[in-house]
């Protein structure tokens, strides 16, 4: 998803109307499941970046864009994290986010009735594109830059920036090409950097 600067203007307020997710084929999981767990209700993608609108607000309550986490790294670290991403649209106008559980093991833990996986950590990406200006000549030339998380779903002191890894990274660990509609050579350069700036080549 994206957040832009216009989408950063806070139009509605929480409501947490935490509810099942009736369209999932395969079963949604319940408040039930997280009940008595000692498991946050995390949200994938945070109710924060949606307050520009009620509706789009509230969907970010369904069951589907909620996953296990511990408490102390969903109202710390990943918390601090989401705020990151808003920062980002402030500073670049627009940022794309990308964002989801981590299962490595394959027999994981699993909470309630409906035996909701129990992540093993959890990723964040963000990209943005950048258009700047040649001072000498008025010319206009295209960059991005992009920085990759991966978070353990654990409690811990420690600031999100020392989990700061590749695109590239996170691929390899979940099996998802993220930005496979790139220019190869772009794309590489992006996914094997973080926090740099990656220029594009314009004919």
């Amino acid at each position: 998803y994206t957040i832009t600067t216009e989408k950063l203007e806070k139009n509605t307020s929480r409501k947490d109307n935490f509810r099942v997710d009736l369209k999932i084929s395969t079963g949604s999981a319940s408040l039930e499941d997280y009940r008595g767990s000692g498991y946050d209700r995390g949200h994938i993608a945070p109710a924060a970046d949606f307050a520009f609108d009620s509706l789009a607000m509230s969907e970010t309550f369904y069951m589907s864009n909620m996953s296990p986490q511990v408490p102390a790294m969903n109202r710390g670290i990943w918390a601090n994290l989401e705020a990151e991403g808003r920062k980002w649209a402030e500073r670049y106008g627009i940022v794309y986010v990308v964002t989801g559980p981590i299962l490595e093991n394959k027999a994981y833990k699993t909470i309630g009735i409906n035996k909701v996986a129990v992540p093993n950590a959890y990723y964040k990406i963000f990209l943005s594109p950048i258009v700047k200006r040649n001072r000498e000549t008025d010319d206009l030339f295209f960059a991005a830059i992009a920085a990759a998380y991966i978070i353990p779903n654990a409690k811990g002191e420690k600031h999100f920036s020392e989990y700061l890894c590749t695109i590239r990274e996170v691929e390899k660990i979940t099996g998802i090409d993220f930005f496979y509609k790139l220019e190869d050579d772009f794309e590489n350069k992006i996914e094997t950097e973080s926090l740099q700036e990656v220029f594009i080549e314009t004919e």
